[in-house]
């Protein structure tokens, strides 16, 4: 455990893999979307016993957790969904909470935490199981200069504001599977940098 404060919480083992191969079949991802030239692009799903699963654990193992940690009070969480990077796919830098309004990010929404959650393993060595392993599909923070590898079962917290800009990199063997929700406190949390001082290397112990 590092002594620097970092502004991600991270859960490894969350979801066990039987868990996230559930969610997927549950899912059932089969024919992913396409854009206007026919390429695939990330495929979002929702399913009501998936969300069940994922409302459950969050709500007895989370909950707490977020409210300590970030010394906020818990208001609610939206509509979870269960995203799909086929092969080729990719993602543009998004905010959880805001929108680039003229240049400049501007707040439009209540959301003050994001989580992901990995339904699939990294791996860059040959052969990949495009049912359950990925290479490529990174979850990448362009302004913190690093990202996750897709690790199966693991929860990655991180406040939703554009300080926290993130992203998925292009899946070029396999496919990802991933979850993604949002949870409000009672009251806007702002980010504040100097609470999380360093950056990835002091955060990790890289």
């Amino acid at each position: 455990m590092s002594d620097h404060k970092s502004p991600f919480y991270v859960i490894e083992d969350f979801l066990s893999p039987l868990t996230c191969e559930l969610i997927v079949d549950n899912c059932n991802f089969f024919v992913p979307d396409k854009d206007k030239d026919g390429f695939n692009i990330k495929t979002l799903k929702s399913n009501e016993e998936s969300e069940s699963i994922v409302y459950e654990r969050l709500r007895n193992q989370i909950i707490p957790i977020i409210q300590d940690y970030y010394d906020c009070k818990y208001k609610g969480t939206e509509s979870i969904t269960f995203e799909w990077y086929p092969i080729g796919s990719n993602s543009a830098p998004v905010s959880g909470n805001s929108t680039n309004i003229k240049g400049k990010w501007v707040r439009t929404n209540t959301r003050d935490f994001t989580g992901v959650i990995f339904l699939s393993d990294y791996q860059d060595q040959p052969p990949i199981d495009g049912e359950f392993e990925v290479y490529g599909g990174k979850l990448e923070f362009v302004q913190h200069q690093f990202g996750f590898n897709p690790k199966r079962g693991t929860l990655v917290i991180f406040p939703s504001d554009p300080h926290f800009l993130n992203n998925t990199s292009s899946v070029m063997v396999g496919n990802l599977f991933q979850v993604r929700f949002h949870i409000s406190a009672q009251q806007p949390w702002i980010y504040r940098p100097q609470q999380f001082p360093g950056n990835y290397t002091l955060w990790f112990n890289q």
